[in-house]
């Protein structure tokens, strides 16, 4: 709104806030989080919830009376999960609402909080939230930029694809990838990132295919190891994707990453089992 201000939270996120710091005050803060793997934003709903709603702590914008449970909604036209708290704030009851909208490997939060003395603050919160457009991000379009700049080029096209796959476009992904992987069979990681790209827009053989020719080129490179197990997970085979993780951690056992993943299947078998 006119008259809102940038402010500096001291962690690096975009804040804003109505210039009030006690009765009336009203804040947006915004930040994008790294997830590493597509999701629907409930792991990063449920650590903020966690972490920063603890009930009777204080947070920065007032110690938390009561949080709800996180709730589907949907954000900018784009799906989301929701929650809502009541803090006491430096100026009184304050309203607290978090919003976390996924795309691709990034979850959006976006946290609103505005004063229950005066309840117009809540009409103005409706229109923010009825305002918010996902655009998309600038290192989407230099990439697409760079590829029809240099035409023909695998580095470009494997870059685009990348970016496309990791802001939630696998589909439109696979064409600039196939294109990038026909130009330089040998790059591993193009095959890698094509298989990827398969998986997540629901194509499971075509991927589990680019897995195998990953694996070809690439038999000790465990980035082509790990697309092998997520065509096991795809099949729905969690018992084949574990023995298939474990040869990638014989060749690299300090990959923090795959000992992650190694713990997350380990634990979904013990919980399947009978």
């Amino acid at each position: 709104p006119e008259g809102w201000r940038r402010e500096d939270d001291g962690q690096g996120r975009r804040a804003f806030s109505n210039g009030l710091t006690g009765l009336g005050r009203a804040t947006l803060a915004a930040e994008a989080i790294e997830a590493g793997e597509p999701g629907d934003g409930s792991a990063q709903a449920r650590h903020f919830r966690d972490e920063a709603l603890v009930p009777g702590v204080a947070g920065p914008e007032g110690r938390t009376v009561s949080v709800g449970g996180l709730e589907p909604a949907s954000l900018g036209g784009r799906p989301a999960q929701r929650i809502r708290a009541e803090l006491e704030g430096a100026g009184g009851p304050t309203h607290l609402v978090a919003w976390f909208v996924p795309r691709g490997e990034w979850v959006y939060r976006l946290v609103f909080t505005w004063p229950h003395a005066y309840a117009s603050y809540g009409r103005v919160v409706e229109r923010m939230m009825a305002d918010v457009r996902f655009e998309e991000p600038a290192g989407l379009r230099v990439a697409r930029a760079r590829a029809l700049l240099v035409p023909g080029v695998a580095g470009p096209l494997r870059e685009l694809g990348r970016a496309l796959r990791r802001w939630g476009l696998p589909a439109d992904a696979v064409e600039p990838l196939a294109s990038a992987v026909r130009l330089a069979p040998a790059h591993v990681d193009t095959r890698v990132e094509l298989a990827r790209a398969f998986f997540e827009s629901g194509q499971v053989e075509e991927g589990c295919h680019a897995a195998a020719e990953a694996r070809v080129y690439g038999p000790s490179d465990t980035g082509a190891m790990e697309a092998g197990v997520r065509c096991e997970l795809a099949r729905g085979d969690t018992a084949q994707a574990l023995l298939r993780l474990e040869e990638a951690l014989r060749l690299d056992p300090r990959d923090a990453r795959l000992r992650a993943a190694e713990g997350a299947l380990k634990a979904a078998l013990e919980t399947a089992a009978p």
